[in-house]
Order: structure tokens, then C-alpha cells, then sequence
């Protein structure tokens, strides 16, 4: 059986957040970015490894993750998100391979079984996550990555056993707060801070 894996990306710049400190380390509610996603990645059971792809952009990243248990690093030269997956893909094949931005803080347990649930028995060779732009807007957020109606979320499913050449990516939607949201600017943080603080208000009906 191919065994699936778990990559978040995590050699970007970052610049977006105008910060000093890497994004992956950026903290919501008291824990990094990166911490947030791996609980949410290893309680969901469903990987047998999960990998954070680094590079020399993001070396307290790096440092971090090496001091945890059960997340392992892959280096990569920071040359570019789509350069950096192809060399990681030929790397970890013929695995399936999620790979997770490292933007996306408010990933759950729920939800990244929710999305292994509708991704992994599509059957072909990238199978990505998308949400309505729509949605995206109404929590205040300017997508960035967009066609037609819907954003990418960053989510891909790939089957590296089945990639070759050039990959048409097949897409399922899921209107999702925890997946719409990611965290690349200061004005989206604070958006990301307010659920937060929202779910812990078990008075509030307009939470996650």
C-alpha cells in the first residue's frame, strides 16, 4: 500500500506579513503557526509521516521543528514555491503526498480528516482543495490565488506515483473558515485572532 505523507511548506519568505519573524513561527493563541498545523495533521491519524519542507529563508523554522517530535524536516533551496515542491515530489514518490501551506493556523483535527476524506479516492494525480471567492471576501480577506469564481487554497493532494509532465489539477470545494483563511498579512492575523477568541467564547453563535 502507498504510503501518504504529510508536507507543509515552509521555506517561503514571508514577506507579505512584514515581520522579522519567519511565518511558520508567527504565534496565534499562544502557539506557532507550524505547532498548530502538526497537532492538527497528527491528530488526524491519518499519515504515516508529516514532513516541513525548509529552506535557508526559514532557519529558526527549522530549528523548531527539529526539537519536536514526530515532524521531520526536508531541505529545499527557497527558490521558489512551485521549484521547491517539484524537487521534494521526485524526492518523497512514489508516496501521496498532502501538501499543506503553513499559513493555514486554524486547521483542525476535523477538518484535515474531512479533507483526506474527499481527497484521497479521487484517482488522479493532483486533487486540490478550493473555495468559493465569495466566501473567502465575506470574512474580510482579499484572495490571492484565484480562477474564476473559486481560490485556491494551497491544499493539493498529489499522487506522485502518477505525475509526470505537466499536472491538470482536478478541484473540490469546501467552504470552510479554517481552510479560506490564510494568514499572510497583518490585517489577516487579526482576523485569524478574532475566531480564535470568538471559539473560546462559548457565548458567541458567529464562531467557527
Amino acid at each position: 500500500m502507498t504510503a501518504t505523507i504529510a508536507l507543509i511548506m515552509c521555506g517561503g519568505k514571508g514577506t507579505r506579513m512584514q515581520s522579522r519573524t519567519e511565518k511558520p513561527m508567527t504565534e496565534l493563541a499562544g502557539e506557532y503557526f507550524i505547532e498548530r498545523i502538526l497537532l492538527a495533521l497528527q491528530g488526524s491519524g491519518r499519515f504515516e509521516r508529516i514532513l516541513a519542507a525548509v529552506s535557508p529563508n526559514t532557519p529558526e523554522t527549522r530549528n523548531f521543528v527539529r526539537s519536536t517530535g514526530g515532524l521531520e524536516t526536508i531541505d529545499t533551496l527557497g527558490a521558489g514555491y512551485s521549484q521547491d515542491l517539484s524537487t521534494v515530489l521526485k524526492k518523497l514518490a512514489p508516496a501521496k503526498v498532502l501538501v499543506m501551506p503553513s499559513d493555514l493556523p486554524l486547521l483542525t483535527v476535523a477538518i484535515a480528516q474531512e479533507i483526506m476524506d474527499k481527497l484521497e479516492d479521487v484517482g488522479v494525480p493532483a486533487a486540490s482543495i478550493a473555495v468559493e471567492k465569495s466566501f473567502v471576501e465575506d470574512l474580510g480577506v482579499t484572495p490571492s490565488i484565484t480562477f474564476g469564481n473559486l481560490c485556491h487554497s494551497g491544499i493539493t493532494l498529489f499522487d506522485t506515483a502518477q505525475v509526470k509532465g505537466e499536472i491538470r489539477e482536478s478541484y473540490i470545494i469546501m467552504n470552510r473558515t479554517e481552510i479560506a483563511l490564510n494568514v499572510n498579512t497583518k490585517r489577516e492575523k487579526e482576523i485569524a485572532q478574532s475566531l480564535v477568541k470568538c471559539a473560546n467564547d462559548l457565548s458567541s453563535d458567529k464562531c467557527l
